[in-house]
Formats: structure tokens, C-alpha cells, sequence
């Protein structure tokens, strides 16, 4: 099990990153709410001012308007204009409200109305009260380098006040009243400021991050324990999937345990075979020299007491006696070393299971694989060697020897009465080869799909567990290398193990064997 997902105090881990995505996603969110809030408020001053305008354009473009003279609207001691001040024929005195006056006037009654403040300032006013603040005069010079507008949250005595600032160039109909300040058609004269608090702004703001808030924390709190559900599913499934993996892998060493023990019963009863050939001549041969030194012995017991004559040695054979004593040793030396071999090369396979990596001769384990089987494979199939000159190679020849074996006993199976097993080997590619060929029964391809999985067999049930070519496969994956099947019903089959001449697994490996 990983641990991710076996120890909780991971699963912290999660969370926190979880809860840091979240947190990431409200700040950007708020800041997103309070861009597109003060954005919002900003249009709403940029078209206050553009509303100012078109009146001022109107007033403008009719040469200024004439209004009843009230206590509110007095004559505008600025405008320095012919017929300032006429009076109807009924009486009723008039004034003239230029541009400048009228967006004053607007101005006092939108300040009472919505509490929005807009005023009409510039560098050189007529004007003193029009005379630039702070924030305005920095908002004119930049509008004299070309600036098309200014705004931003100014700090003031009254709390924050959003800005808005956008300039007046001179037109035509202003040159009036301002042509003699110098300037001209085109001129930028000024600017008209938008002020309103930012409290309301603020205030909306707040109240869309409290909403992004509350559905953050319940996106938090949701997933974060669906997450921490599902997590503890996946773990207690993961549990018993462990435990399901090592029943299933205990049963496999169970089984190959079986396999290995049938296997070890079979070879027992070959190599018993095999050994009982030499022992029996071995023991007649002993017998027959133990009757040779009885009558040596009485031969010479007789020639001690002077007992013996001519006759004696004629009726012994003496002769005989030499000739057939030698081959007599001869014949036992010859099978106590059959005996020797087969039980030195069983005992290598006594060690398949060892992680002794050497350089190794494949050819002189082929003979010894082929010795242990002689009995297994004799009464089966004629053994055929096509062995080629081989390099030592970097390997564990205990676990090479097994594959062989394999192999063979695979081989051996797949016929039917009695065939031919020919072994080969070779040297190509910067690798090895070793190939067993039979022509045994072969098989389909939808067979040679499966024949490397476990437990597949195509025995009757009882005669094997299907882990023999598994386990080959493998071994050679394991060395670096891979095993060809060549096959087809009728035509025998063709296994050939490739094993590279550079060691797939470094000697001190605790994987090497």
C-alpha cells in the first residue's frame, strides 16, 4: 500500500494544499470583485462627466443661456461679456450662465441630490475657487503630456473619495471668455473632477467577498470531506486488496513449492535411475572381486604351507584372474564416477534459489541439465546437441540451469510416443542464445498468448500448475534477456533464450539472484 495512502498524517498534506487552492482562489476573487466594483463606479463618474459635457457643448454652442436672477443665481461676476445682465420687457431680470457657470450650478445641485461631487478646475483659472487641489494639479499635468483621463482612491479629510478626472480642450465657442488667458482652439484649459466616497463602493465590495467567503468555506468543508472519505475507502479497499495480493501470492509459493517438490519427485525417481545402473554393476563387480580374493587368498595360504603345486595355479586361472581383476576395477572406477557427476550436477540445482552471479559456461549447464534428465528425457525423445562456441556470461548458472530444465521437461511433455529434442546454442548480437526444439504436438496461437502467464497449463489437472514456463520468463527478465517461441499445431515449438553478455543485474545485488 502507498504510504500516501495507508499513513493519514499524509492525507494533512492534501488538505492543507487544498485548503492553500482555496485561499488562493478568494484572494483572487476578492481582488477580481473589488477591480470590476471600483471599475463599475468609475464608468458611472466617466459618464457623469460626459454628461457635463454635452450640456456645456449645448450652452456653448448657443452662446450661453439666460436665467431669472434668483438668491441662488446671481450674476456671474467672472463673465466678462457684453448684455451679461438684460431685463424683459415685463420686468424680469435676466443673467447670462456661460458653460463654466452652468457646471457649477449642476454641480451644487448633483452634490445635494447624490452626494457625487464634480467641479470644474484648472492651472489658470478666472476663477480663484476653481483653482486646482493637490490631486487635480497632478491630474492636469499629466493631461498636458497627453494623458486621456485619471482616477484612484484618494485619502481626505471627509474618509476615501474616489476620483475621476478627465480634461476640456478648447473649442471654438470658449475663445469668448478665455481668449484673452492665450489660449487657442485645441488648448487643454482644464478639467472637470468627479469625486464621490468610497465608503457605498467599499461597502458593496465587502458584502461580494463575504458571499465568495461562505461559498469557498462550503466548498472547503464539502470536498474536503468527500476527499477525506473517499480517501478512507481507498484505504480500507486497499487493505483488503493487500491482504487478497498476499493470499494469492502465498498460494503461488504454495504451489510452486508443489511444482518444485512434484518436480523433485520426478527427477528423484530419474536420477534413482540413473544411479542404480552403475551402483548395480558396481555391486556385482564387488561380488565377483570378493570370490577372486577368496580363491587369491586360499591360493596363497596353500603356496605358505607348502601345500601348493602346479596343478593349483592351473586350476586357479591365474591369468584370467589378472585380466578380468583389472577390468573388473576398471568398470567400477568408470561408474563410482557416473555417480559422482550425477550427484555433483544435482547438487547445482540445489541452488536455483541462490543469488550467486559468476561467469558462467552455458554449454557445460546444458550438459549437466541434460545429465541430471538423462533417465526423464531418454525414454521420450532421442537428445540432439548442436552446441556452438560460447563466451562466459555474466549470469546466476543455478537459475539459467532451472530455465534449461524448464524447458526440457516442457519439451519432453509435448510429445507424444517417442520424438527428437534438439538442443542449440549460439552467439549473435553482443548476446547468447540457447534453443530447445522439439516435435511434439506445437501450438496455436492463441496459446502461445498465454503460456508465460501463471497457472496457465495445458496438462490434465493434477499433472502440473503451469509455473514452470512463469518462472522461466522470469529468470531471464530478470538477466536482462527475453525468451522467442516459434510454434504452429503439428510442427513442434521452438523455445530460444536470449541473455545479454553484459549483466543486466550488477554481482552485489541483492536482486542478482
Amino acid at each position: 500500500m502507498p504510504p500516501l495512502v495507508r499513513d493519514r498524517r499524509w492525507w494533512l498534506l492534501l488538505l492543507a494544499a487544498w485548503a492553500a487552492a482555496v485561499v488562493f482562489s478568494l484572494s483572487s476573487q476578492a481582488t477580481q470583485i473589488r477591480r470590476q466594483t471600483t471599475a463599475i463606479a468609475i464608468e458611472g463618474a466617466r459618464n457623469m462627466f460626459r454628461m457635463v459635457l454635452l450640456t456645456r457643448n449645448w450652452n456653448a454652442s448657443h452662446g450661453g443661456i439666460y436665467v431669472p436672477v434668483t438668491e441662488r443665481t446671481q450674476p456671474n461676476p467672472y463673465l466678462d461679456v457684453p448684455f451679461r445682465d438684460v431685463t424683459t420687457t415685463d420686468g424680469i431680470e435676466l443673467t447670462m450662465v456661460n458653460p463654466a457657470y452652468m457646471t457649477r450650478l449642476i454641480a451644487e445641485m448633483a452634490e445635494s441630490a447624490s452626494g457625487a461631487v464634480f467641479r470644474l478646475t484648472s492651472l489658470r483659472p478666472i476663477r480663484p475657487e476653481n483653482e486646482a487641489d493637490a490631486w487635480e494639479y497632478l491630474a492636469l499635468q499629466a493631461f498636458e503630456r497627453g494623458v486621456k483621463e485619471v482616477s484612484g482612491v484618494e485619502h481626505g479629510p471627509d474618509g476615501e473619495m474616489l476620483r475621476y478626472m478627465a480634461p476640456l480642450a478648447v473649442q471654438e465657442s470658449c475663445l469668448q471668455c478665455h481668449r484673452k488667458q492665450g489660449y487657442k482652439v485645441g488648448d487643454i484649459r482644464g478639467g472637470i473632477s468627479v469625486s464621490q466616497r468610497n465608503t457605498p463602493i467599499e461597502a458593496a465590495v465587502q458584502a461580494a467577498v463575504g458571499e465568495a467567503r461562505l461559498l469557498h468555506a462550503a466548498a472547503f468543508v464539502l470536498i474536503a470531506v468527500a476527499g477525506w472519505l473517499l480517501l478512507e475507502l481507498l484505504r480500507r479497499r486497499w487493505s483488503e486488496l493487500s491482504g487478497k495480493i498476499q493470499e494469492l501470492q502465498d498460494t503461488q509459493s504454495q504451489l510452486l513449492q508443489s511444482e518444485k517438490m512434484a518436480g523433485i519427485g520426478q527427477l528423484a525417481a530419474g536420477v534413482a535411475h540413473e544411479i542404480n545402473n552403475p551402483v548395480g554393476f558396481v555391486t556385482s563387480n564387488l561380488g565377483t572381486l570378493q570370490k577372486y580374493s577368496e580363491q587369491m587368498i586360499g591360493l596363497l595360504e596353500r603356496c605358505r604351507a607348502g601345500q601348493a603345486g602346479e596343478a593349483d595355479f592351473v586350476a586357479a586361472d591365474f591369468d584370467f584372474l589378472r585380466e578380468d581383476l583389472a577390468e573388473l576395477l576398471r568398470e567400477s572406477q568408470a561408474g563410482l564416477r557416473r555417480v559422482s557427476k550425477i550427484v555433483g550436477d544435482l547438487k547445482n540445482f540445489s541452488h536455483v534459489d541462490a543469488a550467486a552471479w559468476q561467469q558462467a559456461d552455458l554449454n557445460a549447464g546444458i550438459e549437466a541439465t541434460l545429465n541430471v534428465l538423462g533417465h526423464e528425457l531418454g525414454h521420450k525423445a532421442e537428445i540432439v546437441r548442436e552446441l556452438g562456441d560460447l563466451p562466459a556470461v555474466p549470469c546466476n548458472a543455478a537459475q539459467i540451469d532451472q530455465v534449461l530444465m524448464n524447458l526440457l521437461l516442457n519439451a519432453a511433455h509435448a510429445i507424444e510416443g517417442r520424438g527428437t529434442i534438439t538442443v542449440r546454442s549460439g552467439c549473435a548480437d553482443a548476446g547468447v542464445w540457447v534453443e530447445v526444439c522439439d516435435d511434439g504436438s506445437g501450438m496455436s496461437p492463441a496459446m502461445q498468448e498465454h503460456i508465460f502467464e501463471p497457472f496457465y497449463t495445458t496438462r490434465p489437472v493434477g499433472k502440473g500448475a503451469g509455473l514452470g514456463l512463469s518462472q522461466a520468463y522470469e529468470i531471464v527478465s530478470k538477466h536482462g534477456g527475453r525468451i522467442d517461441v516459434h510454434s504452429a499445431p503439428g510442427q513442434g515449438s521452438r523455445f530460444r533464450v536470449w541473455l545479454p553478455l553484459t549483466s543486466a543485474v550488477p554481482p552485489s545485488s541483492p536482486d542478482a539472484g
